[in-house]
């Protein structure tokens, strides 16, 4: 597949990543610990080059940024650069939110299909999220 093909694919992919409104219907006892997340946390998302091969331009697998969960409501930024394999520009967008099981659920609204990050662990200080089999994103307080 052509280089800069895949650079574009990535880059709608974390577009629509951060376009998404998170969604749930209810959440049982055991969602109540997790959905208590207010706050503003650090972001890094960061993917394995080897998922990527060489493209052209690309130098970093790398990218920061904040999360502030606020109720149901959830501002991303995402710090793109130059080289950077997820975006080269800043990203803000007013999401919501919710979490189901061991699923972070993003939704862009009830009638788009939205993703899943799976919760890997979580303490009151770090949360580590797995997008797909490539993308961790790791949250910090």
């Amino acid at each position: 597949m052509n280089s800069k093909i895949k650079v574009m694919k990535m880059r709608y992919f974390l577009v629509l990543l951060v376009a998404i409104v998170s969604y749930s219907c209810g959440s049982s006892s055991e969602d109540k610990e997790i959905n208590n997340l207010e706050g503003n946390w650090t972001a890094k998302w960061s993917t394995d080059p080897a998922s990527f091969g060489e493209i052209e331009g690309i130098s970093d697998y790398t990218m920061d940024g904040n999360f502030i969960f606020e109720n149901q409501m959830l501002n991303i930024k995402a710090y793109g650069f130059e080289g950077c394999v997820f975006s080269t520009d800043t990203l803000d967008h007013n999401l919501m939110w919710s979490v189901s099981g061991d699923s972070l659920i993003l939704i862009n609204d009830d009638e788009t299909p939205g993703m899943v990050y799976q919760i890997k662990s979580k303490t009151e200080e770090k949360i580590e999220l797995q997008l797909l089999d490539d993308i961790m994103l790791t949250l910090t307080k």
